[in-house]
């Protein structure tokens, strides 16, 4: 594999325009089952060419595209996936797979085409090109919004594991996941805390696919907007919620959850803090959402003057070891 920092800067500068087939060859790869094929070992390009029914020559020369990017080692006709590419399997923890297919899906992509719109207006290019918000757009089309949700999941159970490790909530006799989507990382809890009792709070046509039919005891599930009120708990939960909305509506939510939260209870919320020098992913999202949402990343100081507007003193930001972390607030 070739760095391609110690490139001249013009192969750099064209290495960069050309990003969109690297998102087109990732998609198909996935697609394709070729990391889960490939496993951990190494196969002859011809056999894995007869056993998916492609060219040889032409995996060939789409394998040394990925090789020169990091993706997958090729030595010889001899293919294996890098490290890098590893994150490219189904049956890995921390796959990322899901994740990068949504990325090449047709929505992603006109509203990305469509930036320009969010550049000059600071509004969603997605809402510009389909003509309703994601949410709406995701419900009326099951093909998007179904993929996108098990995408949710699947970061819900990598945060489970990071608020597991993280965090004590052993305090508390009730909490509330805002947002929460199937309920992966409030069964996870509940699981950890057998007497904490648990509410699942998403719009109607998300909590109907829930994970909880074996909390029944424990855990209450609720439909509704989080723009219009939050259920009352000592815990309140947002992950990955407030990067969704710019900041009159991540004001409102803030708000909402202030004013449900039991006395001397906490609000965490998880999201990415963009600081400088840090993690990349957080840089991409932040645009990723612009565009995407009308959403944004914030920085430390941003977070701390929008939990004071809504009444919420922040009390610490937990690292997590990766982009996110946990931002822990309590009513002033």
């Amino acid at each position: 594999m070739q760095n391609p920092s110690t490139n001249p800067p013009i192969v750099q500068a064209y290495q960069l325009a050309t990003g969109f087939a690297m998102t087109r060859s990732l998609s198909v790869l996935i697609r394709l089952g070729i990391p889960d094929l490939l496993n951990e070992a190494a196969m002859a390009v011809p056999e894995i060419a007869a056993r998916l029914g492609l060219d040889p020559t032409a995996l060939f020369r789409f394998f040394r595209f990925l090789s020169m990017n990091g993706v997958v080692i090729l030595e010889g006709d001899q293919c294996r996936l890098s490290p890098v590419g590893q994150f490219l399997r189904r049956d890995v923890p921390g796959s990322l797979a899901k994740g990068l297919e949504l990325l090449s899906y047709e929505p992603w992509q006109r509203s990305w085409e469509h930036i320009e719109f969010s550049l000059r207006t600071g509004n969603s290019a997605f809402e510009e090109v389909y003509q309703m918000p994601a949410w709406t757009y995701f419900e009326k089309h099951p093909e998007y919004g179904k993929p996108f949700n098990e995408w949710m999941t699947t970061l819900s159970k990598m945060s489970a594991d990071t608020f597991l490790r993280t965090y004590d909530f052993s305090s508390f006799s009730s909490i509330c996941d805002v947002g929460g989507g199937h309920g992966f990382l409030l069964k996870s809890i509940l699981s950890r805390y057998p007497m904490l009792q648990g509410i699942l709070y998403d719009l109607p046509f998300v909590v109907s696919g829930h994970e909880l039919e074996e909390f029944q005891d424990r855990a209450t599930i609720a439909g509704g907007s989080f723009f219009e009120k939050v259920p009352t708990a000592d815990c309140l939960i947002l992950k990955s919620i407030l990067h969704d909305w710019n900041d009159d509506k991540a004001l409102e939510i803030l708000k909402n959850c202030a004013a449900a939260l039991n006395p001397g209870g906490k609000l965490l919320a998880m999201d990415m803090v963009i600081r400088d020098g840090g993690n990349p992913v957080g840089y991409f999202y932040d645009l990723h959402m612009l565009v995407l949402l009308g959403g944004r990343e914030r920085t430390g100081e941003e977070m701390q003057a929008l939990f004071e507007q809504a009444g919420l003193q922040i009390l610490r930001f937990i690292p997590t070891g990766g982009p996110q972390e946990i931002i822990e607030a309590e009513k002033m």
